[in-house]
C-alpha cells in the first residue's frame, strides 16, 4: 500500500497534523515508516476509534461539559451585545415625529416674536433700536430652543404606542 505524509493524512481525516501525532502516541494510528502512514489502515483505525468513543461514551465528560458551558456563555454574551445594540436603534417613525415636533416648536416660537415685539416697536424711530430689540427677541427664542430637550427613545416609543 502507498504511504502518505502526516499532513496529507491530517487533511484526509480533517484533523491537524499535531492531532495525528497525538493519535499515534495514543496507539490509535500506526506509522509505516518515518513520518509515513498507510492511509487506508489509518482511516479505518480512526473510524473504529470514533465508533468506540460513541459506543462507550469515553469522551471526557468534563471536557464536553466545559465546551457546552463555554458555548452557553458565548451565546449569552452575544445576546447581551445584541440587546445593547437594539437599545441604541431608534425607529424612523420616532425620529420623524421628534423632528416634526422640533419644526413645530421652532415655527411657533419664531412666529410669536412679531406679535410680542410689535407693541414695543410702536413709535420707535431709531433703526438701531428696532434692530437691537429684534435681535434680542430672536436670541431669546434661540436660547429657548437650545434648552429644548429631545425625549429619550423609550419615551418616544411609549408616546407612539399611545397614538397608535
Amino acid at each position: 500500500m502507498p504511504t502518505v505524509p502526516a499532513h496529507k493524512l491530517a487533511q484526509a481525516l480533517n484533523l491537524t497534523e499535531q492531532r495525528v501525532h497525538q493519535l499515534v502516541k495514543e496507539g490509535v494510528l500506526r506509522k509505516e515508516g518515518r513520518g509515513q502512514f498507510d492511509a487506508i489502515k489509518c482511516i479505518r483505525a480512526y473510524i473504529r476509534y470514533l465508533q468506540s468513543l460513541l459506543e462507550t461514551d469515553t469522551v471526557h465528560p468534563s471536557e464536553h461539559q466545559e465546551r457546552v458551558r463555554l458555548l452557553r456563555v458565548q451565546a449569552d454574551l452575544k445576546e447581551m451585545e445584541l440587546s445593547k445594540q437594539r437599545s441604541r436603534l431608534v425607529a424612523v417613525q420616532d425620529v420623524d415625529r421628534e423632528l416634526n415636533d422640533l419644526v413645530r416648536i421652532t415655527t411657533v416660537r419664531v412666529m410669536a416674536i412679531a406679535p410680542r415685539l410689535a407693541p414695543e416697536l410702536v413709535g420707535e424711530t431709531s433703526r438701531v433700536m428696532i434692530q437691537a430689540k429684534l435681535e434680542k427677541a430672536c436670541k431669546v427664542v434661540l436660547r429657548q430652543l437650545a434648552r429644548h430637550k429631545a425625549q429619550p427613545a423609550s419615551a418616544l416609543a411609549r408616546r407612539g404606542e399611545r397614538k397608535s
